[in-house]
């Protein structure tokens, strides 16, 4: 799994944002109307049995003891001075409205000091005589769950609409990074919203400046090169006539041999930086890889005076490559030279087709910069140049260096198998 897929999606999470929105409004409507129906109802018992109790003070006061008793269909009246008290009214000894589940009913009733002065009222519902509110209860519970559901529908519709309106400019201004190239046109900015505008005007920015120092790297290899050829070719042409005087010490001969040596380097990477900075595609004539190898080799002998190393060669004869001369032997001079210069004791180089393995325990860091001031960053832009591939690796003392030096436009689709893992 890539990074990216790893990474939350934006449409997705604000789906379950307003989704959960939507859900959690539903719950909290439910809870409320659950509330406001409670309180209605207490509202109405309450407001019943205070009326009832008022009546039957006011005939009390007309009647005294003669005054008829609450409704009894709807209530059952207690008095404290008269009659047996419930068990379960007894603990309730001061006036008020109260509520007690008996069982399974649910009990509300009212206590009042009584129209005499002695004792206390108690007013009680008969059995379900306070539940005449439940058919308009069972209305209301449909009632708040249908408009919760519609709500929640809402939200899920919003949320889908709001989802598309925020996330269609993003997922054009992904593509267009996708495609934000040098070598493509400028698009034309035209987000809806402020602050997409001024990122498509950033990236713009960027790719500007992006593209201006990629033509001034490849302006100044360009330059560069050309100018090192003049005074590359006045060390050559010196070296030259330095080799045909016969009477030249020792050490000056030799210092003349590293000038021409060092001159054709020189000029080899002269020609591999005008390649290199070069937009188009450069010609790609077939080389033997195996004569390189030894040559490089024999070039590099000096180094192979400071230990003894043992080389194992594994070399394919028939093996070639498409590519320009100066790319190919820098590519493979840098390698050997890594090698060369941090192995252990022993070497091993295998070519095999167009695949270049060498290995060779080291103790030093396989990312140093090494060969030619440019070491591995260098074959790095030839393979990005040529389309070949490099790999590295240190495994338990040992580096391994992988060079494979296919050419992606002259592979049939049937040899497209990518080389073995080395």
């Amino acid at each position: 799994m890539t990074p990216q897929a790893a990474l939350p999606s934006l449409r997705r999470r604000l789906v379950l944002i307003l989704g959960s929105a939507g859900l959690l409004l539903l719950v909290l409507i439910s809870l409320l109307m659950v509330v406001a129906e409670d309180k209605m109802e207490e509202l109405s018992l309450r407001h019943w049995l205070e009326a009832e109790a008022t009546r039957y003070q006011d005939d009390w006061l007309r009647l005294g003891d003669q005054a008829p008793a609450p409704s009894p269909r709807q209530f059952s009246s207690y008095w404290t001075e008269r009659g047996r008290l419930p068990v379960w009214l007894k603990p309730y000894q001061a006036p008020g409205f109260f509520e007690q589940q008996l069982a399974d009913e649910d009990k509300h009733f009212l206590v009042r000091p009584h129209p005499s002065g002695q004792g206390l009222i108690y007013l009680v519902f008969n059995d379900d005589a306070d539940d005449y509110l439940d058919p308009y209860e069972d209305k209301l519970h449909l009632t708040t769950r249908l408009i919760g559901l519609a709500l929640l529908l809402a939200c899920i519709g919003f949320g889908i609409w709001l989802v598309g309106h925020l996330v269609g400019p993003l997922d054009r201004l992904r593509l267009r990074v996708t495609r934000l190239t040098p070598d493509r046109a400028d698009f034309i900015p035209d987000a809806p919203w402020q602050e997409l505008r001024e990122i498509e005007l950033a990236l713009l920015e960027g790719k500007h400046e992006v593209a201006a120092v990629f033509a001034r790297e490849q302006e100044f290899s360009r330059f560069a090169s050309h100018e090192l050829r003049t005074p590359n070719m006045v060390i050559q042409g010196s070296a030259a006539l330095l080799g045909k005087v016969t009477d030249l010490p020792a050490p000056v001969q030799r210092a003349t041999a590293r000038i021409r040596a060092a001159s054709d380097e020189m000029a080899l990477l002269t020609e591999t930086f005008l390649l290199l900075g070069r937009k188009e595609a450069v010609e790609r004539p077939p080389q033997q890889v195996a004569p390189l190898i030894q040559q490089e080799l024999a070039r590099l002998a000096p180094l192979l005076q400071r230990e003894s190393l043992d080389i194992q060669l594994a070399l394919d004869e028939q093996s070639k490559v498409h590519a320009p001369l100066s790319l190919l032997a820098i590519a493979l001079g840098n390698l050997l030279k890594n090698a060369l210069s941090y192995a252990d004791g022993h070497i091993d180089i295998r070519l095999e087709g167009e695949t270049l393995t060498i290995s060779n325990p080291t103790a030093a860091v396989p990312d140093q910069i090494l060969g030619y001031g440019c070491g591995l960053t260098i074959i790095e832009r030839i393979c990005d140049k040529l389309g070949w591939q490099i790999t590295t690796r240190l495994e338990q003392g040992v580096f391994r260096a992988r060079l494979c030096m296919s050419d992606p436009e002259l592979t049939l689709p049937e040899e497209g198998a990518g080389p073995a893992p080395s």
